[in-house]
């Protein structure tokens, strides 16, 4: 693969510098495409914060414990989101 590591070794970082700068039959488009799909990945967990939070305190209800805590996730999203903002605004 011309010296490039293959995708499945790549860490979370390396992916995501190959998805941003990697080749792309559109070029520095898919820049444009990463970012639309994660600004709206994140529109959609804010606007649906109460009801994440809702369904994920329920397993708590019976003394389980989700895998992922989906208020440090919802919190992450919004600050992530700040970010976009105070770099595209």
């Amino acid at each position: 693969m011309d010296g490039m590591k293959d995708i499945k070794e790549m860490t979370n970082d390396e992916f995501m510098s190959h998805l941003m700068t990697g080749y792309n039959n559109h070029g520095a488009l898919v820049q444009m495409v990463v970012l639309d799909c994660l600004q709206r990945g994140l529109d959609h967990y804010i606007s649906h914060k109460d009801e994440i939070l809702e369904e994920h305190n329920k397993p708590r209800e019976d003394g389980r414990i989700p895998l992922i805590n989906m208020k440090a996730w919802v919190e992450c999203c919004e600050e992530t989101k700040q970010r976009i903002e105070a770099k595209y605004s």
